[in-house]
Order: structure tokens, then sequence, then C-alpha cells
């Protein structure tokens, strides 16, 4: 009966979730503390894209590695370069939406409430979401699984591809107004599950890794069908599990300015029972 019940209740705020509207396209291009665009945040979004693009030209020519294999045609193959790439599309893409919002509201009249949620924006969303989806589970997995003392070098371009891209986007997370909602979850997922079919077809197709071994990541050796299948399942409910905490993160950010904006707002009250203080009686000399 308990179970029942909470059965019930799971779907019932599920459906809840599912109704909710899309979002108002402004909350796209600007900040969370301000409801229009600044000229720092402006200089702000550029700055991010331009880190994303030192982080596609490092990545691919490998500056800041100690051991460069030179390998240039592997460099689409790893999943930490997808992230790179989705991580610099997005960057690109808000970087155009803040510009585009900087000019608009110079114009007299104005409403950033009339501003549509297109195809554009869309777009953004979806990245910026997979993006830092993304970003964590790669530094998570990278460091818990796929990192070998033996062969790999902790070195500037392994702490910028592994470390600094998450660190990135929580930053970000905080300084955006992007929401993030559960009923998304399947965005990153729908991306894992694309890579994992494309590392099949790479092995089938006699493809090696930047070392010469047959397959992308070890744990990714499909010459192991059943624990491969099996850590792909455990991937796909990571990643699930991880834009549940990227919600909860985003929730949390959401709670701290709205409480610090009410703080700010809140008017001076003036208790009424308060009495007033006795005069001092004027001495006639």
């Amino acid at each position: 009966m308990v179970s029942k019940l909470w059965c019930q209740e799971i779907g019932h705020r599920w459906r809840q979730v599912a109704k909710q509207e899309p979002p108002q396209a402004r909350v796209l291009s600007e900040p969370k503390c301000q409801s229009y665009v600044a000229i720092w945040y402006l200089y702000y979004r550029w700055i991010i894209f331009l880190v994303w693009a030192a982080f596609v030209i490092c990545s691919v020519f490998e500056f800041g590695s100690y051991k460069p294999l030179m390998q240039y045609e592997k460099w689409p193959i790893y999943l930490t370069n997808w992230d790179i790439a989705l991580g610099f599309t997005q960057a690109l893409i808000g970087g155009i939406l803040v510009s585009k919002r900087w000019r608009l509201q110079k114009i007299s009249g104005f409403d950033p409430c009339n501003l549509k949620l297109e195809s554009t924006e869309r777009l953004y969303w979806f990245l910026y979401v997979v993006t830092t989806n993304m970003a964590i589970g790669v530094t998570v997995c990278y460091w818990l699984t796929v990192y070998n003392p033996a062969i790999h070098q902790v070195d500037p371009l392994n702490i910028m591809m592994h470390v600094c891209n998450t660190v990135l986007m929580l930053i970000d997370l905080l300084v955006t107004n992007i929401p993030f909602r559960l009923r998304n979850f399947w965005w990153c997922l729908s991306i894992v599950m694309f890579y994992v079919i494309f590392s099949v077809i790479y092995y089938l197709a006699g493809g090696l890794d930047k070392y010469g071994y047959h397959y992308i990541y070890k744990i990714l050796d499909w010459k192991k069908p059943l624990r491969t299948s099996l850590v792909c399942i455990g991937g796909f409910t990571f990643v699930t599990v991880l834009h549940c905490i990227t919600c909860l993160l985003a929730n949390i950010r959401d709670r701290i300015y709205r409480k610090t904006i009410e703080k700010i707002n809140k008017p001076v009250q003036i208790k009424m029972n308060d009495k007033p203080l006795p005069e001092k009686p004027t001495e006639v000399v």
C-alpha cells in the first residue's frame, strides 16, 4: 500500500514537471543577478568563448602536453573532445545571443519579454545543459576509470581537458540564468548513447586509439561485450543521476539569488508598537 502511494506521488510530481512551460527567451541572454545585459556580462560571455576556443586549439595541437603524439586524426574519437567541441559551440552561440540582446536593448521601447524562443535559443539551451553535464561527467569518469599513470601524464593539457572544463561550467552555471529541468535528462543521455554507438562502429571498423589499442577507452573494449554493455548501462545511469544533481545545483542557485534579492529589496519596517522616547522637559532658569 505504501509503495503504491509512493509511486502515485512520484507519478503526480513527474506530470507536474512535464507540464512546465518553456522558459522565456530572455533568461538565455541575461545574467542571473540582473534583468538586462550589462557591459560586463557582454565581455564575460565572449571571454568564456575565448577560453573554450583555447581549449579546442590546445587539445587539437596538444599544446601543454609533455609527450605530444601528434595524431590529429584521432582527435574526434574521444568523448572529452566531443565535450570540448560542444562547449565551444554553445559558448559561440551564447556570445552571439548576448550581443544581439545588447544591441536590441538600446532601442527605445524594447521589452525583453517579447523575445521569442526560436530554434537558435533552443539549440543554445540544449547545448548548454549537455555541456554542463558532460563536462562534469567527463572529469569524474576520466579520473576514476580512464586515467592510467603508466600512459597518461598529469600535464597542463590533461588538467585543462579534465579539470578546467568542469570548473569553467560550474562557475558559468552560477552566473547565468539558464534553467535546468528534470524532464530534459534525455538530452545528455542521447549524446552519450550516440557516442556508444559510434564506439561500436569504430571498433567494428578496426579503429585504434592514439596508443595503438583496438579500443577508444579500455572500459569500452568491445572484445568483452558483456562487461562493456554493463559499463554502458552504468554510464547511462550515472548521466541521468548527474543531470538530477545539476538541476539541484541550479535550484540552489535560484534560491540563493531569490533570497538575496528579497533581502535587498525588503523595505525597512518600523515597528508600530515601539513607543517614542519621552521628551526631556525644558529647564527654566
